[in-house]
Formats: structure tokens, sequence, C-alpha cells
């Protein structure tokens, strides 16, 4: 037989004629394997452009919640003519009295921060699921981080080029500062679940995240209280300008490069359900999420229901702390810095300690007791936080505080993902996040109406106490925590067997049509 001269190229087996040219599959594997590499680059960039973003929120969020709250309190006051010196007033009497009946724009100037986070929390409520609908049902995922981050930046440039003499028009800047947050937030938690299949590298992946923005805020409070100290004393310049400048330049540097280098399009996930619209799929999602939740999960439930007043309360903490420290204990930006740092710092015994409490006691009862620890320390600080000159104690009071928030977050974490069936998670999560917003608006708003009336700041202090002893109530119907752990898996048992089932009738369907 004659022999067949051949020759090898890009995994193609090339005959002369008059034979064919067939495949030798060669270059499969290597597809293959260049579409791995392809795969894990993408990944590496992400992850990267993951963490740039989180270092980058961590800095925004301290700037914002100290710098810049404590710049329009003061401001807003000085508005008014009570941030002028008692001097210019025959005795302290008229001086009191002025500022009591004092108004700025049909408010107190106290209100401030805390309008600011009602509109906040409205204009979040109402536009997360639009734009998690956005995000999940058309190819525009990166082009809404990415305008969303530009608009940061340029909102936060805005801020600082106005806020010494137009204090309200960068009142509005800070709503709109906040609002875009949300959503880039919602933009930014899209990619999360896909930078890994692993459970092991995801879990990683979480602490690395949290970590650097925990480091980022660190870094950021310290950095600014060792400039107010050198730099703040000799100069005109407000905290807030200093503190927003340094955030544009990392917003323009960080945010850059994630977005436009590191973080990849996507395709739609998911094609809008039928008989709703691209405005209305996110809400019909809750709506249905919510029935079946409501129908099928009791502990769900309650969990929701608790974790929706929990975080009302500490989502508006750092608001009215701030604004209780400035105006009732004279806390400058720097003290109330310092405060925050406190905070953060003691936050990290926190988290271990609800690592270590949790397997113990069960979630439920750690969360209890936690909440129990915000209530007692926030009615103990109205009643003894009274008067200027209170640093230290004040500080003492932060520490609590940092422990309580460090414990709760992974808490009811780790109480709302060990009692939801497998395979929904994605969904639930979502639920989640939606009922961590929905009521962030009401404590800012039920301080800003006492304040309005003219009761004291301590009593609007101890309404956060109020949510959550709502919150604790509420966990005693959650019920056994063993149960609603076994509810779950029953669930995931009864959803394998019900796809065992289809896939057997299907099997066997294709079977008669072969017979």
């Amino acid at each position: 037989m004659e022999s067949v001269p051949k020759t090898a190229r890009d995994g193609w087996l090339y005959l002369p004629s008059p034979y064919a040219c067939c495949y030798t599959g060669v270059d499969t594997a290597s597809d293959e394997e260049s579409s791995i590499q392809t795969r894990r680059s993408r990944q590496e960039d992400e992850v990267l452009g993951w963490t740039l973003d989180a270092a980058t929120r961590g800095v925004i969020v301290i700037s914002t919640a100290v710098f810049v709250s404590s710049e329009l309190l003061k401001l807003a006051k000085e508005a008014t003519g009570c941030g002028a010196d008692i001097e210019m007033y025959d005795d302290d009497i008229m001086f009191n009295e002025a500022c009591e009946s004092a108004r700025v724009y049909g408010m107190r100037p106290t209100s401030i921060l805390t309008n600011i986070m009602t509109v906040t929390g409205l204009l979040s409520a109402i536009i997360m699921p639009l734009f998690g609908s956005i995000v999940d049902h058309t190819d525009y995922r990166r082009a809404v981080g990415s305008i969303s981050a530009a608009a940061i930046a340029i909102f936060i440039l805005l801020q600082l080029l106005v806020i010494e003499a137009h204090w309200f028009s960068a009142s509005i800047l800070q709503v709109l500062i906040s609002v875009f947050y949300t959503i880039h937030l919602t933009v930014a938690y899209a990619y999360f679940p896909e930078l890994t299949a692993d459970h092991k590298e995801m879990a990683q992946y979480a602490a690395r995240f949290t970590a650097v923005q925990y480091a980022s805020s660190v870094a950021f409070l310290v950095s600014m209280v060792l400039v107010l100290q050198v730099i703040y004393k000799n100069s005109d310049m407000g905290s807030a300008f200093i503190s927003q400048g340094i955030v544009f330049i990392i917003c323009c540097f960080c945010f850059g490069y994630s977005w436009l280098m590191l973080f990849h399009p996507r395709p739609a996930a998911q094609k809008v359900p039928d008989n709703t619209s691209l405005l209305t799929a996110g809400f019909w999602r809750i709506h249905e999420t919510g029935k079946t939740i409501l129908r099928d999960h009791d502990a769900i439930k309650w969990v929701l229901i608790s974790v929706t007043f929990t975080e009302a309360g500490t989502t508006s903490f750092s608001t009215i702390a701030i604004t209780y420290m400035t105006e009732q204990l004279g806390f400058t930006a720097e003290e109330n810095g310092i405060a925050i740092l406190i905070l953060l710092i003691f936050s990290v015994p926190g988290a271990k300690m609800a690592a270590r409490l949790a397997p113990v006691l069960n979630p439920i009862r750690s969360l209890q007791i936690c909440l129990t620890m915000w209530i007692i320390s926030i009615v103990l600080a109205a009643a003894f936080l009274t008067n200027k000159g209170q640093q230290t104690t004040a500080y003492v009071f932060a520490a609590f505080w940092g422990i309580s928030l460090g414990w709760t977050f992974p808490t009811e974490k780790t109480l709302y993902v060990t009692i939801i069936p497998r395979g929904q998670e994605a969904e639930l999560m979502g639920t989640y996040i939606c009922a961590s917003q929905m009521l962030s608006w009401l404590p800012p708003l039920v301080f800003t109406l006492l304040n309005e009336a003219g009761f004291s700041m301590r009593i609007g202090v101890c309404s956060l106490a109020g949510f959550m002893l709502v919150s604790l109530l509420i966990l005693f119907l959650v019920g056994d925590y063993s149960e609603a752990v076994a509810h779950a898996r029953t669930v995931d048992e009864e959803r394998k067997q019900l796809a065992h089932g289809i896939s057997t009738s299907k099997d066997e369907n294709a079977y008669k049509e072969l017979a």
C-alpha cells in the first residue's frame, strides 16, 4: 500500500490530493485550555476590580458619614446665626432661645443630616428594583457600573467646590452621591457571585473584600485625623473640602481603572418575564418571591421582618450619632472621626465574638443578645452623654457600639443563609438586600419629627433603641433554629426528588419514542 505523506499543522492532518483533509481533534484541547486561561484571566481582573472598588467605597462612606456630615451641620447652624459667637447676645438664655427657634429652609439646622438620609432611603428603596432589573435583563451591567462610578466622582468634585459657599446645594449633592452609591452597589454585587463557582474560594474573596474595605476606612480615618491636627488648625479650609478632595482623587484612579480596564461586559442574565416590562420586572420578582416566602417559609418571613428593623436602626445609627455628638456634645469633625475610628476598631472583636457565639448559642439567640446590648448601650448613652466635655465617655460608648456593630452583621447573615433552601440563594439574597433597605428612611424621619416638634435629642437617639427592640421581639417568632434549618433541608430534598422525577419521566418518554 502506498504510504501517504502527511504534515500536521494547527491540529489538522493535511493529505495531498486525492486524499481529503481531515481533522485530528488536537486543537480541541488547545482551544479548551485557551478558554480556561481566558476565564482565569478575566476572573483575576474582576477580583482586582472588586478589591479596588471595595476600597474606594470604604473611603467614600467614611468621608461622607463623618467629615461632610460634620461640616454640613456646622454650616447649617451658621446660616441661622446659631454658629455665631455667644458674646453677640446679652446672655446665655437669649442665645439658647434664638437657637431653639432658628430655622433654615423651613427646618432646624440639626435636622439637615436626618432629612438627607430620609430622602436618600426613600429614593433608594424605589430605584433598587428598577436598576436590579436593568442589571439582570440587559447587557448594560458594566455601563451602569461605569456611569454610576463616574457620577459619584463628579458629584464629590462639585460638592467640595461649593460646600463652603453653598451648603444647601452641597446637601442636595449628598443625596445624589448616596443614591448613585446604592446603584453602584447593586451592580458590584451582581458581579460578586460570578467571580468563582468554588464556594471556598468565594468565602476567601468575601473575607478579602471585607478586610480591604475595613482597612481603607481605618487608614483614611487615621490619615484625616492626622491631617486635621497638623493642617486644619492653621487653615481656613473645611474638613469636608480636604476629605472630599482626597476621595475624588481616589475615585478617579481606582474607579477609573476598575470599570474601564478590569470589569468585563456581561450579557443579559435572563429574559424579562412575560406580562412584565423592564421597568416592572424587578418589582414583580420581589412580589412573587414575597408570596412564596409568606406561603411556604415561616422562619424566613420573620427573619426578614427582623432584618428590616435591625438594618433600619444600624444604617441610621452613624447619621444620628454624628448629629447628637456634634450638637449635644460639641464634637468637632476631628473628634467625630476619632469616635468612628474607635467604633471601627472595636467592630473586629465584635465580629470574632459573633463567630464564636453563633455555633454555641445558635444565631437566633446570639443576635438577640447582640440586640439587647444595642438597646442598653443606646439608652445609657442618651442618659449619660448630655453635655460638652464628655469626649472620653463618648469614646467608651463608641467601643461598645463597635462591638455591637461587628457582632450584628455576620450573625444576621449566618442566620439567614442557614435557613434558606439551596438553589435559591441568588433570589433570596436579593430579597434580603431589599429588606435591609426597605425601612432605612424611617429612623431618620422619626428623629427629624421629634427634633422639629421640640423634643430633646436624647429622645430622638432613644428612638433607635425602639427599632432594635421590635427586631428583638420579632426574633422570638422565628421559632426553634434547628427546626428552621431542618425545614430548609426538607425543601432541598423535595426539590431534588422532583428534579429526579422530571428527569426520569423525560427518559421514559424518550425510550417510548425510540420504541
